[in-house]
């Protein structure tokens, strides 16, 4: 087994509060785990994890055949989360033993084959996990010009609430000033006035402060990569 390959391709799902369990530790845990200690959905989901965790690495290598399926950086860990808990509490397992059993299925699908998505095998059971991560994770809902404008300013106010005006935060200002412009101009040009402008994306702040703290997902539901493609400067234009 590739325990290595196996715990890096993990650490895309597994969140920094949950780091990944010694190497050592997988195959043990793994064969701890009666047959009788989980059900057969309970394999096919964290089977589907293992897949998840290698074509989320994949993804962030840029491979193309990886770039194909949906983005799992934000849903593959909300996954790992949820399909975790869940096993945890069915099952009587502890989230170590729950990760250890993914680590071990990483490395079974890595043993004697390719890790790329483009092997056949390993695209056919990515595509068989696809309903489970829907049903699971429903798909990112792809926000507007104004939820963008909304979901970058939040996202400036929290950074440099905690880290002061550092890069980052300097960053994300500008990504969110450069949306708040565009979404003015187009209201404008849809017949709104300037404060009438200002208003709708004072709303839209508001609306999107008080839904980051809904339990339906909150703005981890939308796909912010989308947000920043909308930030992009123009070809004719320069910030």
């Amino acid at each position: 087994m590739r325990i290595p390959a196996a715990l890096a391709a993990l650490s895309l799902l597994v969140p920094s509060a949950l780091p990944a369990s010694p190497a050592v530790a997988a195959d043990a845990a793994a064969e701890a785990v009666t047959a009788d200690s989980l059900t057969p959905e309970h394999r096919a989901a964290l089977q589907c994890a293992a897949v998840f965790a290698i074509v989320a690495s994949e993804q962030a290598n840029g491979a193309p055949a990886a770039l194909a399926f949906p983005p799992l950086a934000v849903r593959g860990k909300r996954y790992f989360v949820e399909v975790s808990t869940r096993v945890v509490a069915e099952a009587g397992l502890t989230r170590e033993q729950v990760r250890d059993l993914i680590v071990a299925d990483v490395g079974t699908l890595q043993k004697g084959a390719s890790a790329d998505p483009a092997d056949a095998a390993l695209a056919t059971q990515m595509r068989a996990c696809l309903p489970l991560l829907d049903k699971t994770v429903p798909p990112l809902r792809a926000p507007d010009l104004l939820q963008c404008t909304a979901i970058l300013s939040l996202a400036f106010e929290e950074i440099h609430g905690r880290e002061g005006m550092t890069p980052a935060a300097q960053d994300m200002k500008t990504l969110a000033s450069v949306l708040t412009a565009r979404e003015r101009e187009a209201l404008i040009a849809a017949g709104r006035s300037g404060d009438q402008a200002d208003q709708a994306i004072a709303e839209a702040h508001d609306a999107m402060l008080k839904e980051a703290f809904d339990e339906g997902g909150g703005v981890e539901k939308y796909d912010i990569a989308h947000c920043y493609d909308l930030a992009k400067p123009d070809q004719k234009s320069h910030y």
